[in-house]
Parts: structure tokens; sequence; C-alpha cells
């Protein structure tokens, strides 16, 4: 679980499961290995108490520091990379509906977003040793 108490968490602290399974279907035929971790990680980690996202999100949601832990900054910029392959080949064969595609540049937004918190707090960690 995350060592942030409760009242400072803010709504990028945490990442939707949906966006997690959403994420192992897209990738568990082109990419298994991506997706296999993902599926480690959903049977690992835990959802965000009620009382910690209510009023942030509507969905089911997990610490961003969880994913972290399980997945790996490496790992996270894989599946963004993976991600945003699976796009450009759409675009380029226009294979998938516009609705499809704005699902996907979302999804891709999320993962951007937690690389962005994973920058943030590593580099806060590190310069807290100094």
């Amino acid at each position: 679980m995350s060592r942030i108490p409760i009242e400072t968490h803010t709504p990028k602290d945490f990442f939707s499961h949906q966006a997690l399974e959403l994420t192992f279907r897209l990738l568990r035929n082109n990419n298994p290995g991506l997706a296999n971790a993902i599926k480690n990680t959903l049977s690992h980690i835990h959802f965000a108490p009620y009382e910690t996202i209510q009023g942030l999100y509507t969905g089911e949601m997990h610490f961003n520091s969880e994913i972290y832990q399980s997945l790996s900054a490496h790992t996270i910029g894989k599946i963004v990379s993976a991600l945003t392959e699976i796009g450009e080949q759409a675009l380029q064969n226009h294979g998938m509906p516009p609705e499809h595609l704005n699902q996907l540049r979302r999804l891709i937004e999320d993962w951007a977003q937690l690389t962005e918190w994973v920058l943030l707090h590593t580099a806060q960690d590190k310069t807290a040793y100094h």
C-alpha cells in the first residue's frame, strides 16, 4: 500500500483498473510478455479504499505506487510504446473506428501520466537521499 497519508493523495496518485484491463486486452495478442506483466500486476495490487478516492473518481482505482512497484519504470515505458505503435498502425490502416481511436488516445494519455508520476516520485526519492 501507499505510504502517503490518505488526506494527501491527489487525483494523479491513482490509476484506473479499467485502463489496466483494457491495456491487457489490447496487448495480449501482439505483446504477450507485456500483457502477462499487466495480468500479474492486476493479481498482486490492491484497490484504493473508497474513502481515499471518494469524489475523485467513479470507478475502481489502484495506487500508482503499487503499479510502479509491480511493473517498474522500464516496463511502463514499454507499455506506452506498444500502445503508441498500435495507434500508429490503426491510423495508417484506417482499421479502427474513431471512437476506438479516441479511447486508445485516452489510454495512452493515462499511461503517459503514470510515467510522469513515476519520474516525479523517483526524482523526489533520489533528492531525499542526498
